[in-house]
């Protein structure tokens, strides 16, 4: 579940729209290694090559992978957001 009052200081802290589905996608996969990364730190063309470059990762440590639709959820808000 959600907790807006966890964006103030928790992990998606200056994050966009804080109260998105598509940003608690982005954590629960995202967010499990390593710390997040801003949407506008890379250009929307920037983010898929990105997003493909981390799932490989994922699969190589036997974690589990986004389905399609989260997958295009994260996607989606990371170029929603980027610069």
């Amino acid at each position: 579940m959600w907790c807006g009052a966890c964006a103030v200081s928790g992990p998606t802290a200056g994050l966009p729209d804080a109260d998105s589905a598509a940003l608690e996608t982005y954590v629960q996969y995202c967010g499990s290694c390593h710390g997040l990364a801003h949407p506008g730190r890379h250009r929307a063309s920037q983010w898929p090559a990105l997003v493909t470059a981390m799932e490989q990762r994922m699969r190589e440590r036997g974690m589990p992978l986004p389905s399609d639709d989260e997958r295009q959820a994260i996607l989606g808000y990371l170029q929603a957001h980027a610069r």
